[in-house]
């Protein structure tokens, strides 16, 4: 076969893998969530074998039900936080508009809510809540399909790696392993790291916002702890919430609660996050900001959720993968710093 023809055909090698990824980029999204699921279930079964007499597969077990309580205990206060908020902020609305409206100007602020209230389109409401509806069920049945999925990954993670491994030639075989122990190793770490500054901003956001005498403080403090799992971005959109309600409070309210989310992500980024990066992993601001930008724009929401480990799994993978095994090159490595591959 000629050189040219070998070129043509890798080529359109090359042009069909990308198209297939693409065209199953929202599988491969549920892939990675399932990893990393499974990932955080071995993690909490490891942290059982070591510290209790049980073993695997009652440690992962255990887990699971902790986690699947944990959830639904958030789940319930969160919505329990929810309706009380919007009860109280419907039999309040007509004071609370009031008191907008004289604060940014407009002093007929409710009479235009109420108009736009009886100009809504009741057809195109149902419209748009049966459509939320099928959205919800598929959001639902995706979180079903992620949770099973974990599991089975979690229960016998080697039956996995080896059959991923198997896809490469013989003489790449035990790299791919290898990298792929390291990147695994590399996504505990860094879960781990987010786990403990989720804790922190979700705790200590909660405090402040009690002290200031902020409504619903604790779903508002749980809402900021979760949006920590999105770096940079998060922060920013757990905040609005909290700012919007502190408005409708009056006083100096809004400027207490700008100014604690403020010190609480300064503390976090300034003292936590440095500390906990020692064994966690240290990926730079920069490449997180534009991980979030350019998943985001392939995959949405669920792509800006992912990002940050998407990039910690690439990352991680380059390192390994080119610098040590392709360049022989020695890069420090989460968890194999100073440690050079043969």
């Amino acid at each position: 076969m000629s050189l040219p023809v070998r070129a043509a055909l890798l080529i359109a090698g090359l042009v069909t893998a990308g198209l297939l990824v693409w065209q199953l980029s929202g599988v491969l999204l549920l892939v990675f969530a399932s990893v990393l699921l499974a990932i955080i279930l071995r993690s909490f079964a490891g942290l059982f074998e070591r510290f209790t007499p049980l073993r695997a597969p009652w440690t992962l077990a255990v887990a699971g039900v902790l986690i699947l309580a944990g959830a639904g205990t958030f789940l319930t206060v969160l919505g329990t936080q929810i309706y009380a908020q919007l009860a109280d902020l419907a039999a309040n609305l007509p004071e609370t508009l009031d008191d907008l409206g004289a604060r940014v100007g407009i002093d007929d602020l409710r009479d235009r809510v109420t108009e736009q209230i009886e100009a809504i389109d009741t057809n195109g409401l149902a419209g748009s809540l049966a459509g939320y509806t099928f959205g919800a069920f598929d959001m639902a049945t995706t979180l079903l399909v992620v949770v099973v999925s974990g599991v089975y990954l979690a229960m016998s993670p080697s039956t996995y790696i080896k059959g991923a491994v198997q896809l490469f030639p013989s003489i790449a075989r035990e790299r791919v392993e290898r990298a792929i122990n390291v990147s695994g190793g590399a996504l505990k770490r860094w879960l781990l790291g987010q786990l403990i500054s989720m804790t922190f901003v979700g705790v200590v956001t909660t405090l402040g916002l009690y002290l200031i005498g902020m409504p619903s403080a604790l779903a508002l403090g749980l809402l900021a702890g979760l949006a920590e799992f999105v770096p940079l971005v998060g922060p920013i959109a757990a905040s609005v919430p909290a700012i919007l309600l502190a408005l409708a409070q009056g006083g100096n309210t809004v400027v207490w609660v700008i100014l604690l989310f403020l010190g609480v992500q300064q503390i976090d980024g300034n003292i936590v996050v440095p500390l906990v990066q020692k064994r966690a992993v240290k990926l730079p601001p920069a490449l997180m900001l534009f991980s979030i930008l350019s998943a985001g724009a392939l995959f949405g929401i669920p792509g800006v959720i992912l990002a940050v480990p998407m990039a910690v799994l690439v990352y991680v993978l380059v390192k390994q993968l080119y610098i040590r095994d392709t360049l022989r090159e020695d890069t420090p490595i989460p968890g194999q710093e100073g440690k050079q591959d043969a």
